[in-house]
Parts: structure tokens; C-alpha cells; sequence
């Protein structure tokens, strides 16, 4: 088994930092957030992992890792629903 790092999440912060911006917008047009889990299923599913960014597919995905991304966005949900409150 790989170790836990190599599981999970082993890429550079701007991706974490997408999911997290995914999950605040969400909190305005929920149907983003619909697309992303969407898409996060189908990754997992296809046992791949799309970096938008640097235009490359990788094979290997897994549950950590698929449900890291959703915890990322979850914490943007989080923060724009403080945002949504505090501006409101």
C-alpha cells in the first residue's frame, strides 16, 4: 500500500485552492456544486485524476483521494456560507 501522502493528495496548492473557491461559489449557483461531484464521481470511476492545469491525465485514483477533494470543498461551503451570512 502506498503511504497515506502518496494516497491521498500530492499535488500543488492550486488545485486545493480551486476545490475550496468550487465549494464557496457553490454556495450562489448550487448547480456548480452538482458539476463538480459529478465530476469527481466520474474520475473515481474511471479510476483517473484530471489536472486541468497542466493538461494531463493520470491513471490511479481512489477513495482518499476523491474524498479529500470533497472535504476541500466542503470547507468552501463552509466559508461562503459565513461569507453569505456576514454580507448579507
Amino acid at each position: 500500500m502506498l503511504p497515506y501522502s502518496d494516497r491521498v493528495y500530492n499535488i500543488p496548492i492550486l488545485y486545493s485552492i480551486t476545490h475550496v473557491l468550487i465549494g464557496v461559489i457553490t454556495i450562489w449557483y448550487p448547480y456548480i456544486g452538482i458539476a463538480f461531484l459529478l465530476y469527481q464521481f466520474i474520475q473515481y470511476m474511471l479510476d483517473i485524476r484530471v489536472f486541468v492545469f497542466s493538461g494531463e491525465i493520470k491513471k490511479g485514483n481512489n477513495i482518499y483521494h476523491t474524498s479529500y477533494k470533497l472535504f476541500e470543498m466542503c470547507i468552501g461551503m463552509i466559508i461562503g456560507y459565513i461569507a453569505h451570512s456576514y454580507f448579507q
